[in-house]
């Protein structure tokens, strides 16, 4: 079981009807996209301050969580801050750059701030969201919704191909790190390659083997949900 799942099996609204917490989270994130950046940074405190009361989960472990995505809507913010234009003026911050300005304008400055607090928020939430609702109970409410069957399906099948992929991917790694495989830069790079290589095969072979399972129990294509 992944810690994430770990969580969300024993957090303290696990009593809680999965529906009302499912109808909160799409309020919240309705609220987070039609506020000003003022209230979308206080309800990422207030939700953010009870995930981790709720779940028991350390403050550490919560913000390396949120560092994940960080890579993302950095490279999103910046590419709306920066404005590249032939002629100087307009400009809060400028750097000239082959004949050219690059620079910061009021306009995407506003711009980039309501992204960062809108995108924030909205993550913070969802974070709450799958904390606090288990997998099944997420399966449920997708069929109490009347999502198409084969969506809940192609959900669940994606959702164990998580646990495949990164249990192969913990037995290679393991046996690569006791093999010193990870040791300078050219080692590294041949591990990862291996890595990748062997993971894709394994994976696959995996995935067979759950076919055949499923075959030699009459699997007529339809999941029982």
């Amino acid at each position: 079981m992944l810690l994430i799942d770990k969580i969300a099996y024993e957090n303290r609204l696990i009593e809680l009807s999965p529906g009302l917490k499912s109808i909160l989270y799409l309020v919240l994130l309705m609220i987070c996209f039609l506020t000003p950046p003022v209230i979308q940074g206080s309800i990422s405190l207030i939700i953010g301050i009870t995930t981790i009361y709720v779940t028991r989960v350390k403050v550490r472990r919560y913000f390396k969580w949120l560092l994940v995505p960080a890579p993302f809507l950095v490279i999103s913010i910046l590419t709306i801050l920066f404005s590249i234009s032939p002629r100087s003026g307009g400009f809060i911050f400028e750097l000239s750059l082959f004949n050219h300005f690059l620079g910061i304008t009021r306009a995407s400055l506003t711009t980039g701030t309501r992204l960062f607090f809108r995108s924030f928020s909205c993550l913070i939430c969802t974070y709450f969201f799958i904390l606090t609702v288990p997998f099944n109970q997420i399966l449920l409410v997708m069929k109490r919704a009347h999502f198409p069957t084969l969506l809940i399906e192609l959900t669940m099948l994606m959702y164990r191909f998580i646990f495949i992929f990164a249990d192969e991917f913990l037995i290679i790694k393991r046996a690569q790190d006791m093999r010193f495989g990870y040791r300078g830069i050219k080692n590294s790079y041949q591990s990862l390659g291996a890595l990748t290589k062997i993971l894709f095969f394994q994976t696959f072979d995996r995935f067979n083997k759950m076919i055949l399972s499923l075959e030699m129990k009459f699997f007529d294509g339809d999941f029982p949900l």
